[in-house]
């Protein structure tokens, strides 16, 4: 993970890690991983229940990513949970934004 990471930063994206988690347990998170990537609390669900990743009714928290290009104001958005297995596929939506 810490190899696709770095593909990331060297292409010059900007990487936010959205979740629940409270902020300490996203330091953990930021020290097991042994990365810089900035972790953002969403405590109360709205950006993860407005973009499809957080259903409250089935109490279920999906992974996926939203790019956004500030040039273009292109986005991008996928919902899965194994995101992270699909990198290839993520860098080329990237790269066509």
């Amino acid at each position: 993970m810490s190899e696709d990471l770095d593909t990331f930063e060297e292409e010059n994206y900007n990487i936010y890690a959205i979740s629940p988690s409270r902020p300490d347990q996203h330091r953990e998170l930021a020290e097991e991983l042994e990365t810089d990537i900035e972790f953002l609390t969403d405590i109360h669900y709205e950006f993860g229940v407005t973009h499809g990743f957080i259903d409250p009714e089935e109490q279920f928290i999906d992974r996926g990513y939203l790019a956004v290009n500030p040039d273009t104001e292109q986005m991008a958005k996928e919902v899965d949970y194994l995101v992270a297995d699909h990198f290839e596929e993520v860098l080329n939506v990237l790269e066509d934004l």
